[in-house]
């Protein structure tokens, strides 16, 4: 354990002052069994008007720090003196995550830990020059270039629905690539969730929340209700409009419609779960239970890879990073893009404009052709 820490200390951004805290004392079995309780609830700790994700977010990030704290026979509550983590651990446990973590991580686990210490009243005194200093080390060591999924756009729909949904293509009617009823029943519901989430721009957290009510059909295409999203905590809702494209493969109506004759009009979740042999999951009320978030990044890759295509660049936010890069490529003015997909920041908005869309307006061929 020693050699962890030299090692912790070793990697220390020069700008961080360093001093090796004393040895811890053992923690009773009572103790620890109490602590990893309190990191099982986590999350409730966390002030309630963050938003879901963020509180699970904290919950994991504490979970972390607890198993590392533990690790080194230390509180991370604080509440034993002797064997407290004080600010000095904290920043050695965050050096030792920049070695697999991104700096967006890093600062999301210092969040975390400090807003659970601080409502477990025995806050971390941590130095926000210091830490900064410390930060500015770890971005010149490691880079603060973002990783950034690839945006899924309109080829990709294509292929995803010819693999996913082949009848819904002239020439293809009655070929069954699906495997079975049950696959059939999960190639629509993933093929009407994937058109949805690119062309409403949602992010998964969004499209797992959807309920079957939340869906309306109009004259021009359907309306989506909204009811709370990661920049609308105060849940005032919002309504999302989608034009119908009929006779289109990739037209979110008809794919959705498609997809509503197999689900039914049972109460719940619009995408709901399906079992490993396709069937609909209710839960003990019999409403309909939504697929999970982290299902969502699952089903756009296995979409991807069976159109042949190398499915470890998307995930999730491929839908709407493709929806903001595709409306960009088109000459859709930025700030009506930015009101589609719920955007309140423009530099948040940007972010998610691919090197697809580079290429829109781009002069520089001028500068080099032949006067």
């Amino acid at each position: 354990m020693t050699d962890v820490i030299e090692d912790a200390v070793v990697q220390m951004p020069a700008a961080m002052p360093w001093t090796p805290p004393a040895g811890p004392v053992a923690l009773s079995e009572a103790k620890i069994a109490e602590i990893k309780a309190l990191a099982q609830k986590a999350d409730q700790l966390v002030e309630a008007s963050l938003s879901e994700n963020t509180r699970i977010a904290y919950g994991k990030a504490w979970r972390a720090w607890s198993d590392w704290c533990l690790g080194f026979g230390l509180d991370p509550t604080g509440e034993n003196a002797a064997a407290a983590a004080d600010e000095r651990w904290l920043v050695m446990h965050l050096t030792a995550l920049s070695e697999k973590r991104s700096l967006n991580t890093i600062l999301l686990r210092r969040a975390a830990v400090v807003a659970i210490r601080k409502r477990l009243k025995r806050p971390l005194q941590l130095d926000d020059a210091e830490f900064e200093a410390f930060f500015k080390g770890l971005r010149r060591t490691k880079g603060a270039r973002p990783v950034r999924k690839a945006a899924l756009l309109e080829p990709n729909l294509r292929a995803a629905s010819l693999v996913l949904t082949p009848d819904a293509h002239p020439g293809l009617a009655g070929t069954d690539l699906t495997g079975g009823a049950g696959e059939g029943r999960r190639a629509l519901r993933d093929m009407a969730l994937l058109l949805t989430g690119f062309a409403g721009g949602f992010r998964r957290s969004e499209l797992s929340a959807f309920d079957l009510r939340d869906v309306s059909f109009t004259a021009e295409g359907l309306v989506l209700y909204v009811g709370r999203s990661k920049n609308d905590q105060e849940r005032h809702g919002a309504e999302v409009g989608i034009e119908a494209v009929l006779g289109s493969a990739l037209c979110v109506v008809t794919a959705l419609r498609r997809w509503l004759e197999v689900r039914g009009d049972a109460p719940g979740a619009l995408f709901c779960r399906l079992d490993r042999g396709g069937n609909l999951v209710a839960g003990a009320d019999g409403r309909m239970l939504p697929v999970d978030p982290a299902t969502i990044a699952r089903l756009v890759k296995r979409a991807i890879a069976r159109t042949g295509v190398d499915a470890g660049e998307f995930s999730a936010h491929s839908l709407r990073a493709g929806m903001m890069t595709a409306a960009d490529r088109l000459g859709v003015p930025f700030e009506q893009a930015m009101e589609h997909g719920s955007w309140k920041s423009y530099a948040a908005a940007r972010i998610y404009r691919r090197h697809e869309s580079l290429w829109t307006g781009n002069f520089t061929g001028r500068l080099l052709a032949d006067k």
